[in-house]
């Protein structure tokens, strides 16, 4: 099944993009593009550009950023539990950090261990400038579920290609130059040098099209000798500080200003390293579109290369999109999953239709046979019946009628007159009571009388008069309620022997 992912490399000069996709283990480069970034704040403004250049209709993606903005330290803690470094690091970086530990996400990797203890490589970057980033990507449609370190995500390729020993990775761009150690097989290290102020002044590099170059050769050695010094003297430091016995094999160069042709040379004759141009899709096996051959470029668009080839592994091992910058999930983030959707619902539909039709068929057979039951045992119970619409209803009714109470006839034994007891009623009513009798209701053991009055103490008179007289055993308040200066009520009489 094919797979695309965007690699997204935002750094101090230049904004990259790569697509990658990967189809039975065989991982090509469909499109790359890149743009000159203004600055930070351009970002939302040539973004969608770009995206647009590389043909990207969205779906999984990781961008990694430069170091600017980030702070690096190297720790050592006096235990290797992860849980435990954790919890004491954000103490450990209270006073190294120039804002506090709580504005800041924090990332760390684990360079190495010894006697029980762990050296950590620790990267800080500010809430509100990842919050920038984020708003920045939001804007041109991007989501992207890991936000890491651009360099580190080169140097772990590199390590997965097959670069064995320890090598020492400058990274060099427009206005710095990052430099990275490799020791065991692990990154240890990794340093932010600005260039000195004479590159910027004399200007003895050039930078056109993609493609940089030198514009004065003595100014540009002298430069990068500079450098050279600024490198040794960090390697030293690192090695005092941290005891690790590190002797670097080869230098890897990256970064779009290793174009100039004085770059390698330079950089091998002041450190005595070997010194190479890196190649990511090469040493990757990475074949490129006939496409995107023609635009692709390895020193402007390898971190891109890298970030893209880590979507399709593992999670890298720095990703700033933690705790509240957790992505949320997107269902159907891409085309290809709507599709899929889609048809998923289609299938469930249809399924659910056929379903829907036999059950329908069942229960019209099942109908028409009690129907046909029921016909037959109407007949039976009611000959007399002629005609038949609907036997269930038609049933009903004819029991009801065998069951109706004898109450429901007319007709009493005795002295048990309608007429008696209303007579009855009316003569123990005194007239002075203001009685309005709304409904009335005789059976052959009671009568209920409702109706509305002017007080309660009326209603305690009329239940008492009534109460006295020969033709009922009990006379009790059923109800009486307060309504708008009224009193409701209802009576209820139960007819004795006498009645």
């Amino acid at each position: 099944m094919k797979r695309r992912i965007l690699g997204l490399d935002i750094n101090d000069d230049l904004l990259a993009a790569v697509v990658i996709e990967r189809k039975a283990g065989d991982r090509q480069i469909i499109s790359c593009g890149y743009v000159r970034l203004d600055d930070r704040d351009s970002i939302p403004g040539q973004l969608p550009a770009l995206l647009e250049q590389v043909g990207w209709q969205g779906g999984d993606c990781l961008c990694g950023i430069s170091l600017a903005g980030c702070s690096l330290r190297n720790l050592t803690l006096p235990f290797t539990d992860q849980k435990k470094i954790r919890q004491v690091l954000p103490f450990e970086l209270e006073d190294q950090l120039l804002t506090p530990v709580s504005e800041q996400v924090l990332e760390y990797i684990v360079a190495g261990t010894s006697a029980g203890a762990s050296h950590l490589l620790v990267a800080g970057l500010e809430k509100k400038s990842l919050q920038l980033y984020l708003d920045g990507l939001v804007r041109a449609n991007l989501s992207p579920e890991t936000i890491t370190l651009r360099t580190m995500a080169l140097a772990e390729q590199f390590l997965e290609s097959g670069e064995s020993g320890d090598f020492l990775m400058l990274d060099a761009g427009l206005h710095a130059m990052t430099m990275l150690i490799c020791h065991h097989g692990r990154i240890v290290f990794i340093r932010r040098l600005p260039y000195p102020d004479r590159m910027f002044t004399v200007q003895p590099f050039t930078f056109r099209d993609g493609r940089a170059g030198i514009a004065q050769h003595d100014e540009a050695v002298s430069c990068i000798a500079g450098l050279c010094d600024a490198v040794r003297l960090s390697m030293d430091l690192f090695r005092l500080d941290s005891g690790f016995d590190i002797v670097p094999e080869q230098v890897i160069l990256t970064g779009c200003m290793v174009q100039a042709e004085v770059f390698p040379a330079t950089i091998q004759a002041e450190l005595g390293l070997e010194a190479s141009v890196g190649d990511l899709r090469l040493d990757a096996g990475v074949t490129v579109g006939r496409e995107a051959a023609e635009q692709w470029q390895p020193a402007c668009l390898d971190h891109a290369l890298a970030l893209a080839l880590a979507g399709l592994k593992k999670k890298p091992p720095v990703n700033f999109r933690k705790d509240e910058f957790v992505p949320k999930k997107i269902f159907f983030a891409t085309r290809r999953q709507l599709l899929a959707a889609s048809i998923v619902l289609a299938l469930m539909a249809g399924g659910g239709l056929v379903l829907f039709w036999t059950h329908y068929l069942t229960q019209q057979e099942r109908n028409a046979a009690l129907t046909g039951q029921m016909t037959a045992i109407y007949k039976e119970t009611f000959p007399q019946a002629t005609r038949i619409v609907d036997p269930l209803i038609q049933m009903r009714a004819g029991l009801r009628t065998m069951q109706d109470p004898a109450a429901a006839i007319p007709v009493f034994s005795g002295d048990k007159r309608v007429l008696n007891i209303l007579a009855d009623i009316s003569a123990r009513t005194p007239n002075a009571l203001k009685i309005h009798v709304a409904r009335l209701v005789i059976d052959q053991k009671t009568v209920v009388i409702k109706g509305t009055t002017d007080s309660f103490n009326s209603i305690n008179i009329m239940r008492g008069s009534l109460g006295r007289s020969p033709l009922y055993d009990e006379a009790k308040i059923v109800s009486a309620t307060a309504d708008k200066g009224l009193v409701r009520f209802a009576l209820r009489l139960r007819l004795g022997g006498a009645s």
